[in-house]
């Protein structure tokens, strides 16, 4: 009899009794013993459990493990921005740490509907979060808050006066469109990373007031003036002024025209309707604003780390808004230019960048951005709807031109599909843009797939970048 019949066999029947005579085998297996009793303080200290040999090893070797975890969504090098709503990592981007490596310029675009987020990136990504690095952030502020701009709760959470503009004053901050700032000629070295001057400006500014571009003779008319009346009040120890060229040009003098005589019988005639066009800004469109020398506090505000540019009582209609955008920009530019060995850097935020998307201005405003690596000037514009402006647009110039994008929800299907075609978003991409929630958004780093990311803010950047006061009804404490 085998071992497995022997313990197989039912006990006590018929077949095992006629077996009682038989020979055993020479061995029995031995009787089992019961079960050890478990006390259940000894159980749930784990007495009863197998001893696990620890095995020493690292954060970096342990990431392996983590299954969901194939690779970080960015680098370790930049800003925290939020958390990859896929794996819970960090997300870390920075357009100037992520210069040369991923992206090719230092511009940023955020797009999106209203209320779902931007303006809470633009205040602490590229606002709170890049002064503690030493870079400067300049705001031009359109956005009204509690009767101001409301990036004025950031001026004064850092202590940074706010430079307020409006029309029609007699005081207040001026900003002077033939600032000496805004250097004429070559002052700035290699003429490939100058920024527009003077005479590019005043080009931009009357082609968007007198609606049309300007002729040849009425450009020469332009920069046959402009030094000469730069000139003279250089010698007197004062700034030009827009109402010194119209003056000038309806009045010229015999030593306005140069030794040919072209400009002897003509100059009047052809400056004229510039003149006319620029009394004009100086009288009406533009009174109080860039009509005047600029006031000290406009200079001393650049030498804080945030710099507020509060518009927001600027009208939407007419040129003052877009002008004034555009001369802080080519000012900016110029600056920067002129002390650019100093390898600082800068940023730009414009909170409503179709202001600065539309005519002659835009497309200074663009080619200024063109300059942005030379002069460490990084332009962050924050759009609503791709739909919003035709194809040919400087608006969708600026998108295209930025390297880092963030894309927040689009609540309608042809806005998400041209945000898709644009920034070429992988399938899929376009109901993923119609079901964000507020606070989350696609991150699409020059060439890289987007990534799926939840904008985290601490407790303080929550208090200082709220703007819901005025639908609430409650002020934050």
């Amino acid at each position: 009899m085998t071992l497995t019949e022997y313990e197989t066999r039912p006990q006590g029947s018929a077949a095992e009794e006629g077996e009682v005579n038989q020979p055993q085998p020479a061995w029995a297996p031995p009787p089992r013993r019961p079960l050890p009793k478990r006390r259940k303080g000894l159980d749930r200290l784990g007495w009863y459990e197998p001893k696990v040999q620890p095995v020493l090893s690292s954060t970096r070797q342990t990431e392996g493990l983590h299954l969901a975890m194939t690779r970080r969504p960015s680098g370790n090098a930049g800003i925290i921005n939020g958390i990859d709503a896929t794996s819970s990592s960090l997300v870390c981007v920075d357009q100037f740490s992520a210069y040369g490596e991923e992206i090719q310029n230092i511009n940023v675009a955020v797009l999106g509907s209203i209320g779902v987020g931007k303006t809470s990136n633009m205040k602490t990504i590229y606002g709170l979060r890049q002064m503690p690095l030493g870079r400067q952030v300049v705001n031009i502020d359109k956005k009204r808050q509690a009767g101001r701009g409301e990036y004025g709760v950031i001026a004064d959470a850092v202590g940074s006066p706010s430079i307020r503009f409006t029309t029609g004053a007699n005081h207040g901050p001026r900003l002077n469109l033939l600032d000496p700032a805004i250097a004429l000629s070559g002052v700035h070295g290699d003429a490939e990373m100058r920024p527009a001057g003077q005479s590019e400006l005043l080009y931009a500014v009357l082609e968007d007031t007198m609606g049309r571009p300007l002729r040849e003779e009425e450009r020469g008319a332009i920069s046959n003036v402009l030094p000469i009346v730069t000139e003279r009040k250089a010698r007197a120890g004062e700034e030009p002024v827009i109402g010194d060229l119209a003056e000038r040009m309806f009045n010229p003098e015999p030593g306005d025209f140069d030794s040919s005589g072209i400009w002897k019988e003509q100059a009047q005639w052809w400056g004229r309707d510039v003149a006319l066009a620029l009394r004009r800004l100086s009288a009406a469109d533009l009174a109080g604003l860039v009509d005047a020398p600029t006031t000290p506090d406009v200079h001393e505000a650049l030498t804080h780390p945030f710099v507020h540019f509060d518009v927001c009582d600027l009208p939407d209609s007419g040129p003052a808004l877009r002008v004034v955008m555009t001369v802080i920009n080519t000012w900016l530019a110029n600056r920067l230019a002129a002390r650019s060995s100093n390898f600082q850097q800068t940023e730009l935020l414009i909170e409503e960048g179709w202001h600065v998307a539309a005519g002659s201005t835009g497309e200074l405003f663009r080619s200024n951005m063109k300059l942005s690596r030379g002069l460490g000037l990084s332009t962050v514009s924050a759009f609503h709807h791709i739909s919003d402006f035709p194809k040919d647009s400087p608006a969708r110039a600026l998108m295209q031109e930025s390297s880092i994008v963030y894309l927040y929800k689009q609540d309608k299907h042809d806005d998400a599909v041209a945000c898709t075609e644009m920034f070429q978003l992988p399938a899929g991409s376009t109901e993923t843009l119609m079901e964000l929630g507020p606070g989350q958004c696609l991150v699409k780093i020059g060439n890289r797939d987007p990534i799926l990311m939840r904008h985290i803010r601490s407790p303080l950047e929550w208090k200082i970048t709220n703007s819901d006061s005025a639908i609430t009804g409650k002020v934050v404490s």
